[in-house]
């Protein structure tokens, strides 16, 4: 890597994801900075680095062929694979928006190239790095007793017209943008791999996306995750884990916006104890592991490239059980 007081960072892609946190984020960091803004669109580009002090911007070939460190990749889902795997051979490591791949084949194809040549890439789940998860890990040790069934939604009102999320081309629908989510969670807060799944989607009629996706996962000694979501619901972004002896719920799990406080729910012998947590930038502290780990300064929290593989293996069985309408075991993905 390049000696740089600060590590650099190539953006591709100038998203809204990238302007409510990315951006953001780097305009404080102490950790890194934005070397290189490409778009599509070189106006955008431009725009983007003006307002971020930034000199350097032009397309994707532009950022993949500059001396920048890493790359942080905020484009379509259906780009993220060549990108990914330019980055890797380019010996840039890759920080992706997730879903970071539309398969478990794509996920295969993209860890192989960073292994290839030597860099790390993480999917950006950024809700995992806020405080709150910590909390609840020890909430589970302590109140819990045998955890049997994990539920967790998350949805919103429908994105406007011509928003990516309705493009199927693009990566679009629920599954990859959202339900992504709290499968996510639900193998966080199991700890383990699930071993077999049933998923059934609705389906929007002008898009022809999926606009809700449910899937119930079956993981080891007979617990289970019920996920929901959905592109025309009230606003909810929450899980509730049901232990024998107690239940906890959230209050804001996913999407947390860096001032807001939220909270955990205790329910345990007819009382509600509710644990408040303090304001996190979940996205900067996402970012800031990130930095230390690829400058070994610390070592990963879990196995980055490990953990996107097992994402994506439980992603493609969802898929292919709403599409086969059957229950699909893990062990048939492969």
């Amino acid at each position: 890597m390049p000696e740089h007081k600060k590590i650099q960072i190539g953006v591709l892609g100038c998203s809204r994801v990238a302007k409510k946190y990315f951006f953001p984020y780097v305009s404080s960091s102490e950790l890194a900075d934005v070397g290189f803004i490409g778009s599509r669109s070189l106006e955008k580009a431009q725009e983007y680095a003006k307002d971020c002090s930034v000199t350097k911007y032009g397309n994707y070939d532009d950022v993949i062929n500059s001396d920048v460190d890493m790359v942080y990749i905020s484009l379509p889902i259906s780009m993220h694979e060549e990108w990914s795997i330019k980055a890797a051979k380019a010996g840039k490591h890759v920080l992706c928006e997730k879903s970071s791949t539309t398969s478990y084949e794509s996920a295969k194809k993209i860890l192989h190239a960073c292994k290839e040549n030597n860099v790390r890439i993480l999917e950006a789940f950024a809700f995992r790095f806020h405080p709150q998860h910590k909390i609840i890990k020890n909430l589970m040790c302590d109140e819990l007793g045998e955890i049997n069934n994990f539920y967790g939604i998350f949805g919103f009102p429908p994105p406007p017209e011509g928003d990516i999320r309705w493009q199927k081309e693009l990566g679009g629908g629920v599954l990859n943008d959202v339900t992504c989510y709290p499968i996510c969670a639900s193998r966080i807060v199991f700890d383990s791999e699930p071993t077999s799944v049933l998923a059934y989607f609705d389906y929007d009629k002008k898009f022809a996306v999926e606009n809700h996706a449910n899937a119930l996962i079956k993981y080891s000694n007979q617990r289970t995750a019920f996920v929901s979501s959905g592109y025309d619901n009230y606003y909810q972004s929450k899980y509730s884990i049901w232990g024998s002896k107690a239940k906890i719920s959230t209050k804001r799990a996913y999407a947390v916006p860096q001032d807001y406080k939220t909270s955990i729910f205790l329910h345990k012998n007819d009382k509600i104890i509710e644990t408040t947590v303090k304001p996190a930038d979940q996205f900067g502290i996402m970012c800031d592991i990130f930095c230390n780990v690829i400058t070994k300064k610390i070592i990963n929290p879990y196995d980055f490239e490990k953990d996107l593989l097992n994402q994506a293996r439980l992603m493609d069985a969802i898929r292919v059980s709403e599409m086969e309408e059957r229950v699909v075991l893990l062990s048939e993905i492969n």
